[in-house]
């Protein structure tokens, strides 16, 4: 017997923690027949964070087809999935599915630099304001925009709107306005309830 399959070479891009939208099918074929009731095992190679395939062994049905579905694990980052026929010890060959997890939409926002710093009128801040977007499994969110306000103070910031890096993280420059006291900028992400959202930066101006 021999294993078939069309759509190993398709990488498939999922969301880590949701099912891949593509199932994992292969065919197995006596000759060039299909092979009905024959047993097909699908095997995560990496560590549990690649995620589920259910049902684990699949059973072909009179087409010869063995079809499987793949569930990511909660971290991003590239996964595979074997699929080899079972109890047959001639048959040495696999199939192999690969995919993609991607991190999910914004749930945390925290700063990543001091949210209070003294500063000087019409000036820079000295420390940058930097914040950090994490998904629900705590994974960073990358091309995520923020948002970036002036609350008091009337300083001027550098955009209006940044995106997050790779970690997760995003800034901008904060120029103070021409004022004593406290003065604000504030940082927002998504369009949903994210935790931590706003985070409110602080600078003192004494003179």
């Amino acid at each position: 017997a021999t294993l078939d399959c069309n759509d190993c070479d398709d990488q498939q891009t999922g969301t880590v923690g949701q099912p891949l939208q593509e199932p994992l099918v292969v065919r197995v074929l006596a000759g060039d027949q299909p092979a009905p009731d024959r047993k097909v095992a699908f095997v995560l190679t990496q560590d549990p964070a690649a995620g589920a395939v259910s049902p684990d062994t699949a059973t072909t049905d009179s087409d010869g087809k063995a079809v499987a579905h793949w569930t990511l694990g909660t971290a991003p980052g590239d996964h595979l999935v074997v699929a080899q026929l079972v109890g047959d010890e001639s048959a040495t060959q696999i199939a192999e599915f690969r995919a993609v997890a991607e991190a999910g939409a914004p749930d945390t926002l925290s700063p990543a630099s001091v949210l209070a710093q003294p500063g000087r009128r019409r000036q820079e801040v000295a420390t940058p304001p930097v914040i950090r977007v994490v998904d629900r499994y705590g994974n960073p969110v990358p091309n995520a925009s923020v948002a970036w306000l002036v609350t008091a103070g009337q300083g001027e910031v550098g955009a209006p709107s940044t995106v997050t890096d790779a970690a997760g993280k995003a800034t901008v420059t904060w120029t103070l306005g021409n004022r004593i006291g406290v003065q604000k900028l504030t940082a927002t992400t998504g369009t949903g309830s994210v935790m931590g959202s706003p985070v409110t930066f602080t600078v003192t101006v004494l003179f």
